[in-house]
């Protein structure tokens, strides 16, 4: 009586184990894939809303508030201040503890940050290439300014997660935010 075993060979459980490969690093590509966009999405709805509230701030306080970014090497940090003498957020108050912090100091969590996107990306309001540019373009001073009228300060930031970017330019008289996201191809309005 003759016994016949059941089971793979060798080349029938490396086509399967191949496959298997397959499916879990494309998953692992789109979940990391995922992650950065979600990233790059959250950090641009927290620095909005840090804007949203300094105005809304220099409105009900009758004070002007500025957001000043900061190069901290490999990104950049942001903190908001209240003017504390009457003649707007200025750098030189900063320095001598006349304008003070109204929040801590805050920075977005990898992948996220205030920074250019690793490739080549068209600015889509000065033309020419976004890498060549800084990532903050407010006044020398580094400063979004928001007034107690409720004006703020011309001037725009650059976000990124690596690959993709966000732009984000704030209107003086209206203070109004307009926000594009780089889709890998063109531009779009909107987070």
């Amino acid at each position: 009586m003759q016994r016949h075993e059941r089971g793979q060979t060798l080349a029938e459980l490396t086509v399967v184990l191949a496959i298997l490969g397959i499916v879990v690093t494309t998953g692992t590509v789109g979940v990391s894939s995922m992650r950065r966009r979600v990233a790059l999405t959250a950090a641009t709805s927290a620095i909005r809303a840090d804007m949203q509230r300094a105005r809304t701030l220099a409105i009900a306080q009758d004070r002007s508030f500025a957001i000043k970014f900061r190069d901290a090497g490999d990104t950049w940090t942001w903190t908001l201040y209240r003017d504390g003498d009457g003649d707007g957020v200025r750098n030189d108050d900063i320095n001598r503890g006349i304008d003070k912090p109204a929040q801590r100091t805050r920075r977005f969590l990898p992948p996220a940050r205030i920074g250019l996107p690793s490739g080549p990306v068209p600015d889509p309001f000065h033309g020419g290439l976004l890498n060549s540019r800084s990532p903050i373009r407010f006044t020398a001073s580094g400063l979004c300014s928001f007034s107690r009228s409720g004006e703020a300060s011309n001037g725009s930031l650059v976000m990124t997660n690596g690959p993709d970017a966000v732009v984000m330019q704030i209107h003086g008289a209206t203070a109004r935010i307009t926000v594009l996201r780089w889709n890998g191809s063109r531009w779009r309005t909107g987070v």
